[in-house]
């Protein structure tokens, strides 16, 4: 059963609130920029009463790509196939999982998420999509030292796991049933 909010109190001054974001929003600002920023100070703003703060996740910041800088000891190798069908993913699914990163001096460090890092400044379409922009998060402040930041990187990729051929098979079947062809989009 769904609750309905009173329209005073704490809900009518939120629902102030909306009304003044709207109108900030609705705004015609002279370039998307000054509208990211806006939304990632919302967003931010949030966050710092989340009862998720301590979340990484829970602040989800887009961020002009050329700022995001790959790390230099990612031992996580992708052949080409699997680079291509990352790409499809993002095409078709979006970005699902942000860049998880550390700021580096004036640029922002990939910890995990190298390749959806590679896909959104090399995929035309892709960054067309997103504007030239990717979404990150920031690991937490108390993991800065490279050591730290590289047991991160390994602990992301150790934790995907890998597919097994019998699994693999099972989907294979599936999709083929279901009339799916090579030539079908993933």
């Amino acid at each position: 059963m769904k609750r309905t909010k009173p329209t005073n109190g704490i809900y009518g001054n939120l629902a102030t609130a909306k009304a003044a974001i709207t109108e900030v929003l609705s705004n015609q600002f002279n370039d998307e920029t000054t509208k990211i920023d806006i939304i990632n100070d919302l967003r931010k703003f949030i966050h710092e009463f989340s009862p998720f703060k301590n979340e990484p996740v829970d602040f989800v910041k887009w961020v002009k790509n050329d700022i995001v800088i790959a790390n230099e000891y990612n031992p996580n190798k992708v052949a080409p196939p699997e680079m291509e069908l990352l790409e499809v993913s993002i095409i078709n699914d979006g970005y699902t999982q942000p860049i998880v990163t550390y700021p580096n001096k004036d640029k922002i460090e990939v910890v995990d998420g190298f390749h959806r890092n590679r896909v959104g400044k090399e995929s035309a379409l892709v960054r067309q999509r997103v504007k030239g922009y990717l979404p990150i998060v920031a690991i937490r402040s108390e993991q800065s030292s490279k050591s730290d930041r590289i047991a991160s990187t390994i602990r992301h990729n150790r934790a995907r796991g890998r597919h097994t051929v019998d699994g693999m098979s099972e989907i294979v079947l599936e999709l083929k049933n279901r009339t799916w062809t090579n030539s079908t989009k993933i």
